[in-house]
C-alpha cells in the first residue's frame, strides 16, 4: 500500500527537528606568555592593540583577574586541569627540556585534564603553540587528552626562521621541514586551519601564545611600526603587536567560518612580565613574574560572547583563569557534580550580571603562598607576612600586617588549613640565592 503523505512526513520530522537545534558552543582560548597586566593599551599600557580592543569593545574587560600561579608550568597545569595548580603537585617550572626528561617534570599522565572531559562531550579539542607540561613519554598532549596539536613542548622557542631548532611538533612528531614563517605568525595560521577544520562539530582550541616571552626577536615588518622606540623595549612592542595581529586573524577566521556568535573567546596572559630581565610593564601592580605579589598574578582577561556578554562591559570580580575551565566546561555540558570538584567557577553568572559570591584564591609556590579574600590578600614566605587591603590599597604599599592582627590571624588560618591539605611539591627548583627585601621584610622566591 502506498505510504501516506502524513506518514512521510512523519519520518523526516525527527531530521527537521534536528537541523532546527542550536549549534552547541564553541570556545577559544588565546594565552599570551609573560605579558604584563600594564603592556596593553587596553589597561592603560602603551602598546597599540587594536585587535584586543576590539575584542574589549564587543565583550568584557576583568581589571581582577588572576593567574594560577606566577610561573608557566604551574599555571598552565590550573589552566588545563581548573584545579590549583598546588593540587597537583605542580609548584615550579618544569626546568630544561634535559631535565624535564630526566626528572620527568611535568603533568602526570594519570591527571584529568580539560581535554580528557571534553572527549566524552562530543568536543574536538586543539592545542596550538606552547605546552611546558613535560616531555616526557605520556605528558605531550596529544597523550593529555588533546586531538590536536602543533607547536613546542618547552618554556620558549626561537621567532625568526633560523636553519635549526625551529622544527615544530605536529601530534607527536616533528614536522619534516623548519617552519618558514614568524612563529607568531605560524600559530595563527595553524589556529585558523583548525577553525576550518572543524567549522561544522563543536570544538575547544587554546591558542598558547609564546609572546611575548623571551627570546625577544620580531620581524622587520612588525619593528618599523614602531621607529620612536629603540632597543629591547622596541622588539617587545612588535613582538605584542605580533601577538596582536594572531588576535585579529584568529577573530576574522571566527567571523569567516561563521563561528563567531556561538564562540566565547577568552584572551588571557598566564602570569606577570618578569622584572629586570623583560622590558615588559606590570603597570603599577608590584613586582612580577615568580612573585605573588599583584604583579606575578593579576593579569589581562577579555572575553566575548555575543548575546551572552554585554558590549563594551567592565568587571572588577575577582576572577581566576581556574573560572575559564570551569566555565569552558560548563559550556560543553559538563555535570555538575564534575564542576563542583573543580577550583575554578562558572562565569556565566557574572557574564549576565548577576551578583558573584566571595570566595576564597589561593597560591602556592614553593616557600611562598598566598590567599585573597574579598578585598584582603596575605602573602607568606618564610616567617615573613604581608597583608594588604587590595580595595584601597591595589598597589600593594601600606601592609597592615601590625595593623590589623585579627584579621591577619583569620586569613593566616585559613591559608595554614589549605596548606595542610596539599601534596608535596613533585619536583623543586632552586631558590633565588638571597631573599628580595620588600618592604622591609624577606620574601624567597622560587621559579
Amino acid at each position: 500500500m502506498p505510504m501516506s503523505l502524513l506518514a512521510l512526513a512523519a519520518l523526516f520530522l525527527p531530521l527537521q527537528e534536528a537541523a532546527a537545534a542550536p549549534a552547541r558552543p564553541n570556545v577559544v582560548v588565546i594565552l599570551a606568555d609573560d605579558l604584563g597586566y600594564g603592556d596593553l593599551a587596553s589597561y592603560g599600557g602603551s602598546i597599540p592593540t587594536p585587535h584586543l580592543e576590539r575584542l574589549a569593545r564587543e565583550g568584557a574587560r576583568f581589571t581582577q583577574a588572576y593567574a594560577p600561579a606566577p610561573v608557566c608550568t604551574p599555571s598552565r597545569a590550573g589552566l588545563f586541569t581548573g584545579l590549583a595548580p598546588a593540587r597537583l603537585g605542580v609548584q615550579a617550572n618544569t626546568g630544561t627540556n634535559k631535565v624535564a626528561r630526566k626528572r620527568a617534570n611535568g603533568l602526570p599522565g594519570e591527571v584529568v585534564t580539560l581535554a580528557e572531559r571534553l572527549e566524552p562531550l562530543g568536543y574536538t579539542t586543539g592545542l596550538v603553540g606552547k605546552w611546558h607540561l613535560g616531555v616526557k613519554e605520556g605528558m605531550e598532549p596529544v597523550d593529555q587528552g588533546f586531538d590536536e596539536f602543533f607547536g613546542f613542548l618547552g618554556a620558549g622557542h626561537r621567532y625568526l626562521p633560523v636553519t635549526t631548532d625551529t622544527k615544530m611538533m605536529r601530534g607527536k612528531d616533528f614536522e619534516a621541514e623548519h617552519e618558514p614563517e614568524f612563529l607568531t605568525a605560524a600559530f595563527a595560521r595553524e589556529s585558523e586551519a583548525f577553525l576550518a577544520r572543524h567549522r561544522s562539530t563543536p570544538f575547544v582550541l587554546v591558542v598558547a601564545l609564546s609572546a611575548p616571552h623571551n627570546p625577544f626577536e620580531a620581524s622587520e615588518e612588525l619593528l618599523a611600526r614602531f621607529p620612536e622606540l629603540e632597543g629591547e623595549r622596541r622588539t617587545y612592542a612588535a613582538m605584542v603587536a605580533g601577538m596582536d595581529d594572531a588576535v585579529g586573524r584568529i577573530l576574522a577566521a571566527l567571523e569567516r567560518e561563521g563561528l563567531a556568535e556561538n564562540t566565547l573567546v577568552a584572551f588571557a596572559s598566564d602570569n606577570g612580565a618578569m622584572l629586570g630581565e623583560s622590558p615588559g610593564s606590570n603597570g603599577t601592580l608590584r613586582e612580577g613574574k615568580a612573585f605573588l605579589f599583584e604583579g606575578g598574578i593579576r593579569v589581562p582577561l577579555i572575553a566575548r560572547w555575543p548575546g551572552k556578554i554585554a558590549p563594551a562591559t567592565t568587571s572588577d570580580a575577582p576572577v581566576s583563569l581556574l573560572d575559564l575551565t570551569a566555565t569552558t566546561l560548563a559550556v560543553a555540558g559538563a555535570k555538575s557534580e564534575e564542576l563542583t570538584a573543580l577550583d575554578g567557577r562558572d562565569l556565566r553568572p557574572l557574564f549576565a550580571g548577576e551578583a558573584w559570591p566571595e570566595r576564597a584564591l589561593f597560591w602556592s609556590l614553593g616557600p611562598a603562598s598566598a590567599v585573597r579574600r574579598g578585598n584582603w590578600k596575605l602573602i607568606a614566605s618564610n616567617k615573613s607576612r604581608w597583608l594588604f587591603d587590595l580595595g584601597a590599597d591595589p598597589r600593594e604599599e601600606n601592609d597592615l600586617a601590625n595593623a590589623q592582627p585579627e584579621r591577619l590571624a583569620e586569613l593566616e588560618r585559613e591559608l595554614s588549613t589549605w596548606i595542610a591539605a596539599l601534596p608535596e611539591p613533585l619536583w623543586r627548583n632552586s631558590r633565588t640565592d638571597a631573599p628580595f627585601t620588600i618592604l622591609g621584610k624577606s620574601y624567597w622566591a622560587e621559579y
